[in-house]
């Protein structure tokens, strides 16, 4: 049987977790640590990191804050998609 497309919601999800693992591989930072940098327990980051659309605005900024996000990360995670070389490209020579 074919695999079905993700959805957009899916999409996006997948995106935000990638980068937010992606980050804590690169700077070696447990779940623990992140949970209690966002002043939430283990439990709950967790569920929010396997089902990112429940992180608040302030979640995401705390997150980018301590994750140390790049301008294309962030800028991936607000519009939901990844950023091409291109838009970068453009953006840079605007």
């Amino acid at each position: 049987m074919p695999r079905l497309k993700p959805s957009p919601q899916e999409d996006r999800n997948r995106i935000i977790r990638a980068i937010i693992v992606c980050n804590q591989e690169r700077y070696a930072l447990s779940d623990e640590s992140v949970a209690n940098y966002l002043h939430m327990s283990l439990a709950t980051f967790r569920k929010k990191k396997a089902h990112p659309v429940n992180f608040d605005l302030m979640d995401i900024h705390a997150l980018s804050r301590y994750l140390k996000f790049t301008p294309v990360q962030a800028a991936s995670i607000a519009l939901g998609r990844d950023i091409t070389a291109k838009e970068v490209k453009d953006f840079i020579l605007m």
